[in-house]
Order: structure tokens, then sequence, then C-alpha cells
């Protein structure tokens, strides 16, 4: 009874801090910060390998999903979301060799913690707002990488009405968030 207890309890928080995420790359794991550092691929040429296959970035955020991912030689991927002529897809980009695939099937997590068709931070509201931005998501992280740090995530996003990039930095070992106005 106490075990059931407990994992309606856990259950329930899940869906809580679920229901407060805005995107999915909201959350990292010190695990998963420790491997992103060691990857070998930066978010900007995972960015342009995805991109040239046809399309350009709306969101990009790096995952590792195996627990010991980077003491194994598995450095994760890249998720990238990408408009295509009108068509919205998403590509992984392998951390280690830069290697573009498909993206894996969504997990249960992954489907808590995504966005519907018009949500607040979904692909389809980022493709709404490509057509106002003065620049592309490779300059956005050249510019919020100006002073250190390396970026683990972007996405197009409207603040106060302005469209413009949010972005993870990861430096010194910390993360913290940014933005970078365009538009």
């Amino acid at each position: 009874m106490a075990r059931a207890f407990l994992v309606a309890i856990s259950a329930i928080s899940l869906m809580a801090v679920a229901a407060c995420a805005t995107h999915p790359g909201e959350f990292e794991p010190f695990r998963e910060v420790s491997c992103f550092q060691a990857a070998r691929v930066s978010l900007t040429e995972a960015i342009a390998a995805a991109e040239a296959r046809g399309g350009k970035a709306l969101d990009a955020d790096y995952r590792e999903d195996e627990e010991m991912g980077c003491l194994t030689n598995e450095p994760g991927v890249y998720d990238v979301t990408l408009l295509d002529r009108g068509t919205i897809r998403a590509v992984s980009v392998d951390a280690r060799s830069g290697a573009v695939g498909p993206q894996p099937e969504s997990t249960v997590m992954n489907a808590l913690l995504g966005s519907g068709p018009h949500v607040e931070g979904s692909p389809a509201e980022m493709a709404l707002l490509m057509p106002t931005m003065t620049m592309g998501m490779t300059e956005a992280i050249q510019a919020a990488e100006q002073d250190g740090g390396k970026v683990m995530s972007a996405w197009i996003e409207a603040k106060d009405g302005k469209p413009g990039y949010t972005v993870k930095l990861v430096q010194l070992g910390r993360v913290r968030v940014g933005w970078v106005a365009c538009g």
C-alpha cells in the first residue's frame, strides 16, 4: 500500500514538473551538462549539418539519454527541428561524429514535455515567427558565445512581442539562459 502511494505521488510530481516546462530543453541534469561539455560537435556545427539537408532551424537542443553516455563514449545527440518549404521535420545529429539521422521515436517523457500545434513554444509558433527574424540561429549562437561558454540549446521565441532566440549557455559547468533579440 505504501509503495503504491509513493508511486502515485512520484507520478503526480512528475506531471506537475512537466506542466511547468515551456520547452523540452529547460531541464539539464549535471550528467547531461558534463557530457555536453565533452561533445566533439558544437551546436552550431550540428545545425549546419542539419540545414545542409534542407530547411532552416527552428530549435536545436542537446540530449543525452544514456546514464553513463559520456563515460562509454556515447556523447549524445542534438535534436534539430527544421522548417523546410512549409514542412516541419526533426532530425538528430550525433554529438561525436556530426552524422545526421532521423529523430528516434518519442518516449512517454518526450510526449509529456512536448507541445502540440500552436501552443506557446511549439514548432508551429516558431515557424510563424521565422519570417520576422533578421538573423539565423547560428548567428544568434555566435553572439551568445562571444563572452565565453558553449550554447547547449536555442529556440525561436517572442518576448514582449519581439522575435529572437532563447539560448541556454553552459559556462564553467553552470547553465544560464540568455536572449538574443532579432527582428
